[in-house]
């Protein structure tokens, strides 16, 4: 009687591959099927979508080209790019980048993108000189003992010099979105920008201001330079007309965004 013939096992090797494979199209099925807070990208409104970088938000305006706004802290390229991919789209397909301020969490992230896209970078003039400069960028912190305690963990993380390629001013115009307008919103820094799109009804409005707990609030007093100033930008914000919010930190507003910024304004001039 012969004995039956034993099927030879798989090498590590083998088992090392095919578990690979699996893992590969575990991670495939999850990409498609995930919830979207676990997502890179969430989409605000149509062609709109919120990109969770290191230490803050961008947004992808996206069209047949894409716009994107802001670029997080050092090392949040990564995720850009894979906000690219959740999309469908690549990154070549950013003409545009602009930035609404200098700080480490908005423009961190700058100098790995450029080496990824072929986009053209915008930033107000006030702002182009620490983006290009290849100083570190200054210290956000208005409170000289929090300055002093976070210098070190500033000068490990400045990302060193960026490309500017177009300098912006208030009421300059680019084509995202039907039109964006560049409204300079200024005490957070001096050259912060808000962004306008009056054919969307959508106003981003980067750190001018905060929303938390269901309530509009003044930037914080912790990074921003001037409060006056930032309190005056948010009686000119508070003139326009626009139904959703966006911040770089907060969810959107979605409805009625700018009769709620309008009684915000009204109440801190009654302060």
């Amino acid at each position: 009687m012969t004995e039956p013939s034993r099927v030879p096992r798989p090498t590590l090797q083998e088992r090392w591959t095919e578990a690979q494979s699996r893992w590969v199209e575990a991670q495939a099925r999850w990409d498609e099927r995930k919830p979207a807070q676990f997502r890179s990208a969430v989409e605000v409104l149509p062609g709109v979508f919120q990109v969770r970088t290191r230490g803050s938000k961008a947004y992808l305006l996206v069209e047949d080209d894409i716009t994107l706004i802001d670029a997080g802290s050092v090392g949040s390229g990564t995720r850009v790019l894979k906000a690219l991919q959740e999309i469908g789209r690549s990154p070549a397909d950013i003409k545009h980048i602009v930035i609404t301020h200098y700080h480490l969490d908005h423009v961190g992230g700058l100098p790995e993108i450029q080496t990824h896209v072929p986009a053209k970078t915008a930033v107000h003039l006030a702002e182009a000189p620490h983006v290009e400069s290849g100083q570190q960028l200054p210290n956000p912190f208005t409170h000289p003992l929090l300055a002093k305690i976070c210098e070190p963990y500033l000068r490990r993380n400045d990302p060193g010099a960026a490309r500017v390629d177009v300098i912006l001013d208030d009421g300059d115009e680019l084509p995202a979105l039907g039109g964006m307008r560049i409204v300079h919103a200024p005490g957070h820094t001096a050259g912060s920008i808000s962004l306008y799109f009056p054919n969307r009804g959508m106003l981003l409005v980067g750190d001018a201001m905060q929303y938390k707990f269901g309530r509009l609030m003044l930037p914080s007093r912790l990074f921003t330079q001037d409060m006056d100033e930032a309190t005056a930008s948010i009686q000119k914000l508070a003139a326009l007309d626009f139904e959703t919010l966006c911040f770089s930190h907060y969810r959107p507003i979605l409805e009625g965004a700018d009769q709620r910024v309008r009684e915000f304004a009204r109440s801190l001039q009654d302060k």
